[in-house]
Order: C-alpha cells, then sequence, then structure tokens
C-alpha cells in the first residue's frame, strides 16, 4: 500500500519508536515538518525538515533510514562542527559518516523473518575506505573538487538554527548544543532501560562525557603527578601573607623526571589548536615541574626540537610545515638519539595512521584536540576541548 509523503514520515517515526526507541525518542523531541526548500531530508538542530517529492518516490522503510539519518547528524552535533569548512564537502563529509551507521542500525533492528524496517535510497553516499572516520577526517581526505557521482543524493545541509530560523549567537549556540545532549542522554537511557541502545549511540554518548573530564587532572594521576609535593619555610608563601598576614611555607614542586612534549603541526590542526597546545605544555611546566621539557613539533617529519629546563615557560611552537600527519618520526627521534624521556605527551588531532607497532617503554599520554577522536591503540588517551 502506497501512503502520502506526510504519513511515510509519520509512520517512519512510529516504527522507530517501536523498533529502535533510541531514533524514535530524539524524532519526538522536536518538529519533523515538511518544507518546500529542502530536496531530500535536512536538520538544522532544532527541527527536520523534508522534501514532499523526495519522500514520494522512497519506499516506507527509506523514510524510516532517512529519519534515522538526520538523528545521527543531530546526535553527532555535525551542525555545530563546519567552523570555517567549505559548506558543500562538509554535507558530503557528513553524509558518509552517517550513512555507514544507518546500515549498521537497519541490520541490528531486523525483525525475526529477516525484514528490514529500514533502508537508504539508492545513491546514498558509502564508501568503504571511510568507514569509522569522523566527518572531520573524511573532509580532510575529500577532494577539494570532490563532484557527487550521478544519481547520488546528499541530505540538505543546515548550521544550527534557532527555532525561528536565525543565527544563533555563541550563547544560543552552547545553550542549544547543552539542551541536545540533554535530550539524547534521555533517549539513551530510555532505549537503554528496554535493552535497545544501539552501539553506535553508546560510542557516542561516551564521547560527550569526555567533556566532562579535565585532561589536566588526568595527566597528573597518570603521569605520577599525584606525588605529594613538599613544603618550605625557606620561602614563605607571598599569596597567604598577603592574604591573611600569615607566614605559611610555601609548596615545593617535587619535579616529575624529563619529559617529552610533541606537537601535531600538520594542516588539519587550526592555528586555534596550536594555542591550546601551548597552554596545555605551559601548563605541564607549571603544574608538574618537570625537570626538561624537550617539545618536538612534527607533521609529516619532525619540523623542531628544543628543549627547556625546569621553570622555563613556553611562549611559542612552531607550526611550520603543515603537511600530512606522521607521529612515527617523533618515537623514533627519541630512540635515535637516546632522548632522556620520562614520560611523554603528545597533543594531537588524531588524524593518525601511523602508529608504531611497538609500544615504547615510557608511559605516553595522548591528548586530543578533538573530543569525537577515537583513541590511540595504545598509551592513554584524553580529551582537550577546544571548541569552547
Amino acid at each position: 500500500m502506497e501512503y502520502k509523503p506526510k504519513l511515510k514520515v509519520s509512520r517512519g517515526t512510529t516504527r522507530l519508536v517501536v523498533n529502535s526507541p533510541f531514533f524514535g525518542s530524539m524524532l519526538l523531541t522536536m518538529p519533523v515538518v515538511e518544507d518546500a526548500d529542502t530536496p531530500t531530508m535536512a536538520t538544522d538542530a532544532s527541527k527536520v525538515y523534508w522534501g514532499e517529492a523526495f519522500v514520494e518516490r522512497c519506499t516506507e522503510e527509506e523514510v524510516t533510514g532517512v529519519l534515522v539519518h538526520e538523528v545521527i547528524h543531530i546526535t553527532n552535533m555535525h551542525m555545530f562542527r563546519r567552523g570555517d569548512r567549505d559548506l558543500e564537502r562538509w554535507n558530503y563529509a557528513c553524509d558518509f559518516a552517517a550513512n555507514p551507521i544507518v546500515l549498521s542500525i537497519a541490520e541490528q533492528t531486523k525483525t525475526k523473518s529477516g525484514k528490514a524496517i529500514m533502508a537508504l535510497p539508492e545513491g546514498a553516499l558509502y564508501d568503504e575506505q571511510y568507514l569509522g572516520m569522523s566527518a572531520e577526517a573524511i573532509y580532510n581526505r575529500l577532494p577539494e573538487d570532490y563532484k557527487l557521482p550521478e544519481g547520488a543524493w546528499v541530505s540538505g545541509y543546515m548550521d544550527a538554527k534557532n527555532e525561528d530560523g536565525s543565527n544563533p549567537s555563541p550563547s544560543e549556540e552552547a545553550a542549544m548544543e547543552a539542551s541536545l545532549k540533554a535530550k539524547i542522554m534521555m533517549a539513551a537511557n530510555s532505549a537503554k532501560s528496554v535493552g535497545k541502545l544501539p552501539a553506535e549511540i553508546k560510542s557516542v554518548i561516551d564521547r560527550m562525557q569526555r567533556n566532562q573530564i579535565r585532561w589536566e587532572d588526568s595527566v597528573q594521576r597518570f603521569m605520577g603527578g599525584d606525588e605529594r609535593d613538599d613544603r618550605s619555610m625557606a620561602k614563605p608563601s607571598r599569596k597567604i601573607w598577603g592574604m591573611t598576614g600569615m607566614i605559611m611555607p610555601s609548596v615545593v614542586k617535587k619535579g616529575a623526571g624529563h619529559w617529552v612534549l610533541a606537537v601535531d603541526s600538520s594542516a588539519s590542526v587550526s592555528d586555534r589548536e596550536i594555542e591550546y597546545y601551548i597552554g596545555g605544555i605551559n601548563a605541564i611546566s607549571n603544574d608538574l615541574s618537570p625537570k626538561s621539557i624537550t617539545v618536538i613539533t612534527c607533521d609529516a617529519r619532525i619540523q623542531q626540537v628544543q628543549t627547556y629546563e625546569q621553570g622555563e615557560e613556553v611562549t611559542s611552537v612552531s607550526a611550520h610545515g603543515r603537511g600530512g600527519t606522521r607521529v612515527s618520526p617523533v618515537f623514533n627521534y627519541i630512540a635515535e638519539k637516546d632522548l632522556p624521556c620520562d614520560n611523554m605527551v603528545y597533543f594531537t588531532d588524531m588524524d593518525i595512521y601511523d602508529y608504531p607497532d611497538a609500544k615504547p617503554d615510557y608511559p605516553v599520554m595522548w591528548v586530543s584536540s578533538w573530543v569525537d577522536g577515537d583513541p590511540a591503540p595504545w598509551g592513554e588517551t584524553v580529551y582537550l576541548n577546544t571548541r569552547g
């Protein structure tokens, strides 16, 4: 039986409420509206839009699949993550990231007879080389002049909008993100309670929770910074004297050995991220007081090596190169130069594909400037949220 477009959308939502409650719950939290200017389906984080001609030519299963596709854009906050990237190319990257998840959910929600309750219309963007990759990583690999194959379709991309269609201010955007995260958590808890939370959504929830962890605290715990510092009256605390008039001992840092701090200076890392890396390096220097810090910047090869003695401030980091991303040159350099290294921190956006096979004999912490990135295969990965 062929249903009218509006009823197809309504039935698709109902299917999801019954068979995949996370996606159904998400769709029930926002308006799903017809829009004459939308050629396929789209979302701006406030609403989901659908075009009549597109829905009319889709089967009911395909409409359900594209609704899931839009929810995946929402749960992954794609409309908040574009930055200054090209809108069209970003849209393609987001679809390449979303569609494999739809197909995975489709397999998980088949009926006992093997019938799929959702599908994707022919022409959906899919390429095995991008499986498991973030939209950012896919964007970096898409040719700048990428053209859609004949017969392909993409969801109509929109940046985040207020409910009245206006562009949000930074504070409004932050509020929108917070509200969406609350809705996502509620929908996830609801699905989890009936044992139907897809693994792909659980990974989204895990990534969200990374924002709640201070990376500095993780560094201290992992690198031994929780070791109790000494106190000395040789240099009384000027801060306490100024506040209370009392003479109290100051903290004497014990130090934490020799550190190597590697900085990813590849083209995929923005100047803003480099600034955060410098702040992170100085936080380590000031809070943990290593005996020495060797800063190594690297894109596809070593760009600069500079050593700072205990207490020296790192005021700048070379961002020369801006080529591809490789991390193995840093580990090779440490081994070849027999560089003292008691602890290592690697600041990177985690767009990495050449992790050394052998884990080094010193502890390594990866500080990722992209909170949605996957963790490294070894060492400990923490997240530095540079999106504010």
